[in-house]
């Protein structure tokens, strides 16, 4: 009993470790719009130029949620380590503002990822 308690313990520890920190997920959802939104806009070379196309309206709105996420993500790890190259300084656990800050964040990830969905739509 003991052990088939302990196996299951040690299995869920090990799910939730593997579980991706908000942080994480931020990070990689920047870094993949980057590299969509450059593909995007060698693509629409016309965008550049101040079309009103729907394809460059909408690339707009994309960079302007990229944008959006990136300063939510710094927002989010902003302290001393994050300031100088180091670590996410993310908000503790139970300190005031902390899980404002997770909600703020995931909302960015969602827009953002709403607004590439409807950018990838209009193609």
């Amino acid at each position: 009993m003991k052990v088939k308690y302990l196996v299951g313990i040690l299995g869920l520890a090990m799910v939730v470790a593997g579980c991706p920190k908000v942080e994480r997920d931020a990070y990689n959802t920047a870094v993949a719009a980057k590299a969509f939104l450059d593909t995007e806009k060698k693509a629409h070379p016309e965008c550049s130029t101040g079309a009103t196309t729907t394809i460059c309206v909408d690339l707009t709105k994309a960079v302007a949620a990229k944008d959006v996420l990136l300063d939510a993500l710094t927002i989010y790890c902003g302290g001393p380590n994050f300031a100088t190259g180091g670590a996410c300084d993310a908000p503790k656990k139970g300190t005031p503002g902390a899980q404002q800050a997770v909600d703020k964040l995931n909302a960015a990830i969602a827009n953002y990822k709403q607004v590439q969905a409807d950018l990838k739509g209009v193609k």
